[in-house]
């Protein structure tokens, strides 16, 4: 029996319960196979085109955790071909399951996929053929600051991406050089013959890195759904200027779901609060919630010069407005305000009452999310939410229903 073929008759089984009972498949590895079946799962969301073909085979469940997703890949992929330039010979040295490599394969003339682990390269090199990306070359080369040279010569990259793993003896690492490979012994052998660009932990400290790297032209904060899933950083040969940072949703066409900034331009911009007497004025305004690449890239006050808004303070990072901007539409949630009172026993449980049926944001108090939905006794499900703020005017109690752009 073909390998693909069991885990498609065994995708819905107890993996553990395969391997156990494995020896009634002599002729099929159900490690492998339990394996295979549970990265296929993981893959189910992440990259459907992939699961819909039950020819693409992944060995490795860790690698189909830590993979990019169709539409981060995407996106990737529309960065590295613009800095890779006409022409573009892409070398992906970090290559693992192969996601990215097959975006990178639909923009460049050409892509490396390196991958330092056997099985992997293997099961890449076969999925690629299966994918129809003929302009994939693969090779499964340890990548040090001995032969990354002679590496790069053998393919004469424009551009240089690589993912560094952020795991070390079974446990997660954020610094730079607890990675592997270690971009910062490897980065001026890049930086030498073309551009490198670098797929970070959403964790990572965007200044820090900046900092430690150097040659920075541009960092893009990525969100996918409702998590900032990485961040990249394009190192450019020479450059020494401010580098930009962008809020980006994968999921935006074009421009459309970026906002971009100098950290300079925010460091410069005032933040603009909503006043002392926020609380007379809020019915009937829309209430701004920043999504999570905003969270992470952090124009804070920006977002008040560019667009208008006005913060209910610098700690619990949510804006009023009159009316929504539509360059921040694919980068936050907006709710128009039903209610507003300040917090206190007397308006929880008066809010409790009128909206039992509501989700809560908990922000800049002393309670989680969780605990005052406990207090509360609220059941998930209604069309209200209740945002529970610590503001420049004081602890705010705010009730408020989603409040769509496109239907203004």
């Amino acid at each position: 029996m073909e390998l693909s073929e069991f885990i498609l008759q065994h995708e819905n089984d107890d993996t553990a319960a395969l391997v156990l009972a494995r020896s009634r498949w002599p002729e099929v590895d159900a490690a492998l196979a339990a394996e295979c079946i549970k990265a296929r799962r993981k893959l189910r969301d992440k990259v459907p085109e992939w699961y819909a073909d039950p020819r693409i085979v992944c060995p490795s469940a860790l690698s189909a955790e830590q993979c990019s997703g169709t539409a981060t890949a995407r996106f990737k992929a529309g960065v590295a071909a613009a800095a890779a330039g006409p022409h573009a010979r892409i070398a992906d040295l970090t290559g693992g399951i192969g996601v990215d490599a097959w975006q990178f394969s639909s923009l460049a003339e050409e892509v490396l996929h390196n991958e330092m682990q056997p099985v992997l390269h293997e099961y890449a090199a076969r999925n690629f053929a299966l994918l129809g990306c003929g302009n994939i070359r693969c090779s499964s080369l340890e990548i040090t600051p001995e032969n990354i040279a002679s590496v790069l010569a053998s393919f004469s990259p424009t551009l240089v991406f690589m993912d560094p793993a952020r795991r070390s003896e079974g446990r997660k690492v954020f610094r730079l050089q607890d990675c592997t490979p270690d971009v910062l012994t490897l980065k001026d052998a890049v930086l030498a013959r073309c551009p490198l660009l670098l797929k970070l932990s959403p964790m990572a400290d965007i200044s820090l890195v900046c900092k430690e790297l150097g040659n920075v032209r541009q960092v893009w904060a990525v969100q996918s759904g409702s998590e900032c899933k990485e961040l990249l950083v394009l190192l450019e040969p020479g450059f020494e200027g401010e580098y930009t940072v962008t809020a980006a949703n994968a999921w935006a066409r074009g421009e459309e779901g970026t906002f971009s900034f100098c950290p300079s331009e925010e460091r410069a911009a005032a933040l603009q609060t909503a006043g002392a007497s926020v609380m007379s004025g809020l019915r009937g305004r829309l209430l701004f919630e920043p999504g999570p690449a905003l969270m992470k890239a952090a124009p804070f006050r920006l977002l008040c010069s560019r667009f208008g808004l006005r913060s209910l303070g610098s700690d619990c990072h949510y804006y009023v407005a009159d009316s929504s901007a539509r360059g921040l539409d694919p980068l936050g949630k907006w709710f128009r305000i039903e209610e507003a009172a300040e917090f206190g026993k007397k308006s929880l449980r008066d809010f409790a009452s009128r909206y039992p049926d509501a989700s809560l944001t908990a922000r800049a108090l002393p309670l989680s999310s969780e605990e005052l939905r406990k207090s509360m006794r609220l059941r998930d499900g209604g069309s209200t939410h209740i945002f529970a703020l610590g503001t420049a005017a004081g602890r705010l109690l705010i009730a408020a229903s989603r409040y769509s752009p496109d239907l203004r």
